[in-house]
């Protein structure tokens, strides 16, 4: 059996990339996917994953009524797919948007999206100036929850393509002042100082709390950094920051009741290797929800994606990249982010992705981080700035994390039973795949990686 589970609702203009996922029945888990256009094209799909999910983008040439089959051994599915050669008509709008809000009230915006197709992102803006949410577009609707902390009359953008937007006055009232309580939570001996990118540790009272109970740690006001729970009115957290500069640290309980630092995050060392921070694309953080992770090893992983930023892309153009990948991942692979941890491009540049205290996608195990490079290794080899940055956060993770040997193999988890594997590795050591490239990890270098680590460590 397979079966598609999400496919474009509107019409396709030619050369526009869109995403079709599905789900497979067990016994064609690790086969490929052939993809059928017209009943005339064939090509090579993708391969059905362990949870029998698959997903592909995919893009047409000439317009029409496109038939795409999806086959693998004796079982097909198929859809009918409207391209147009004109633009489709787009348009966004608010509904219902609300009369007034308070300062510090979370409200939801909503509206329509019309010839969008789901998946697409939009991007929510207020006076044209402060990106409030970038909600994306399901089933021609879309909505985002948004908070203010400034009173006036705010001008509220919805953006979508091109010349596309629509635009609300929304008047935004001080919430009325609440009477001061003696706050509850505290920072004891709080480090005046911090190392970009390296974790340190957060403590603190809670006094009145129940053991258990879960308080929030964030940064800037925006950005979640840990869900520390209380044991024995006292809290902690390891927590780990990018971005350097003086930074508000917040431990919440409730809106009533937070404590504050100011935090001075510096550089690091200049020989280190700079991992750009998941901001530099995004301001979708990962979402809380999802499991923590205490990282086991490094896997790594190839994209597997055609089209990777050449060596002399701009750090803009890999930014985009970063969110084809994610969109990618998201609406092709129905995951809640990013699959892996890190993305290091063909020019040697680290990005961030999926926070690495939450659980990754990359492998079916995922007791580890995941890393990888971006573009399809099957038989080219990464670039030597790959090859060097990989030794470098490589490095940078195993000192994080007190990996002292990556070169001895260890009793390994892995989809065949347990495996003696070194703390480096590659996804298709653990899991029945052709990532991340050719075998024994020929083309992303995975032995040299492991010695030129070992020798750092």
């Amino acid at each position: 059996m397979i079966k598609i589970t999400q496919a474009p609702s509107a019409p396709i203009q030619v050369r526009q990339q869109f995403a079709i996922a599905g789900v497979a029945s067990a016994e064609h888990i690790g086969k490929a996917l052939t993809l059928v256009v017209d009943n005339t094209y064939r090509t090579r799909g993708p391969i059905i994953a362990a949870s029998g999910e698959w997903g592909v983008s995919f893009l047409f040439t000439q317009s029409g009524n496109r038939r795409l089959r999806i086959e693998v051994d004796d079982a097909s599915a198929e859809i009918t797919v409207r391209v147009v050669d004109t633009p489709v008509q787009r348009w966004v709008s608010f509904t219902n948007p609300p009369q007034q809000v308070q300062t510090g009230q979370t409200v939801i915006l909503q509206g329509a999206a019309n010839g969008y197709s789901d998946g697409t992102q939009l991007l929510l803006r207020a006076d044209g100036l402060y990106d409030l949410a970038r909600p994306q577009v399901q089933l021609g609707t879309w909505q985002a929850a948004v908070s203010f902390t400034q009173a006036g009359n705010r001008r509220i953008e919805l953006i979508g393509a091109g010349q596309d937007r629509a635009e609300i006055m929304l008047p935004v009232v001080a919430a009325p002042p609440r009477p001061p309580r003696p706050p509850r939570l505290s920072f004891t001996n709080p480090p005046q100082e911090a190392l970009a990118d390296r974790a340190f540790l957060l403590k603190g009272t809670a006094i009145d709390y129940r053991d258990g109970d879960q308080l929030v740690v964030r940064a800037d006001q925006l950005y979640e950094l840990a869900r520390p729970r209380v044991r024995d009115g006292r809290w902690e957290s390891a927590v780990l920051l990018r971005s350097v500069g003086k930074r508000l640290i917040e431990i919440i309980g409730s809106e009533q009741d937070r404590a504050q630092i100011t935090i001075d995050i510096k550089s690091p060392p200049s020989n280190e290797l700079v991992v750009l921070p998941r901001s530099s694309w995004t301001n979708i953080p990962t979402p809380v929800t999802l499991p923590t992770l205490q990282p086991q090893r490094l896997t790594l992983h190839h994209t597997a994606l055609r089209g990777a930023p050449p060596i002399n892309a701009t750090q803009a153009q890999e930014a985009e990249r970063m969110r084809l990948i994610y969109n990618s991942h998201v609406a092709g692979n129905g995951w809640s982010d990013i699959g892996y941890h890190f993305i290091i491009m063909p020019s040697g540049r680290v990005f961030a992705a999926r926070d690495e205290q939450r659980r990754g996608a990359h492998d079916q195990i995922n007791d580890g981080l995941g890393v990888a490079f971006d573009g399809l290794f099957t038989s080219a080899t990464i670039s030597e700035q790959q090859y060097q940055s990989a030794v470098a956060l490589c490095t940078q993770l195993c000192r994080r994390y007190g990996f002292r040997n990556v070169v001895n193999p260890v009793p390994t988890p892995t989809t065949f039973g347990t495996r003696n594997l070194p703390l480096i590795l590659g996804h298709r050591d653990r899991v029945s795949t052709e990532c991340p490239g050719s075998a024994e990890g020929r083309t992303v270098r995975m032995e040299e990686i492991r010695r030129a680590v070992q020798s750092r460590l």
